[in-house]
């Protein structure tokens, strides 16, 4: 019995066992590469309980850090964050209207309490396949609507990266959203000093690391 099967709408054509599988093992190896070395992923973003907070009618500013991992190979480049607070309740003291209020990304730093060193503006950043990076990043808005004293809100670490698809255009992705407790910020709100963003701290002290 001869093993081969006629390809479609071929007279004389045809494909053997031998020739099957040559073409699947060629296709396996093209996709395993792409899987392996081409491939882009999303980023993954993770923070910590600390971050430092000044909260004054003219500025809010926020530093954050941040490990952002990149699970696949191909390189990606940050190119900008910014940080979404969004009302996470209607309760008495928050006024609706004045969410979602974005943050802007400013500048880093070299730790979570911004003293003594030297302070960049901010700048796109890559991070490396199948690698992880620390940052400490510092958000501002001017003039604030709402000083964030009735939380918690919801926080959102959104993010430009880049390369993108050529026909998508630029796109704020989200990285990390979290329970923001500025309420706990109860002393020295307008200074920019280390605070706790876990509510099992109170009792403890509304601030850590002075």
């Amino acid at each position: 019995m001869h093993l081969a099967m006629r390809t479609f709408d071929g007279k004389d054509a045809w494909i053997t066992p031998s020739l099957a599988v040559a073409v699947m093992a060629l296709l396996f190896t093209v996709s395993s590469f792409w899987w392996i070395q081409v491939r882009r992923g999303r980023l993954r973003c993770y923070t910590s309980h600390v971050y430092s907070g000044s909260f004054s009618p003219t500025k809010l500013v926020v530093v954050v850090p941040l490990v952002l991992h990149n699970p696949a190979p191909a390189t990606l480049v940050v190119t900008d964050l910014r940080l979404r607070i969004d009302a996470s309740k209607g309760g008495p003291g928050i006024e609706l209207a004045a969410f979602p209020m974005k943050l802007r990304w400013i500048a880093s730093h070299t730790a979570v309490y911004p003293k003594n060193e030297t302070r960049t503006f901010a700048a796109p950043f890559a991070v490396d396949g199948r690698k992880a990076v620390e940052r400490f990043i510092e958000f501002q808005r001017d003039d604030p609507p709402s000083l964030l004293e009735d939380g918690p809100y919801r926080a959102t670490i959104e993010a430009l990266v880049e390369p993108r698809s050529r026909w998508a255009r630029p796109r704020w992705s989200p990285l990390l959203s979290y329970t923001f407790n500025s309420q706990l910020a109860v002393a020295s709100r307008m200074s920019l000093i280390p605070r706790s963003n876990d509510p099992d701290l109170i009792g403890e002290g509304g601030e850590v690391w002075q």
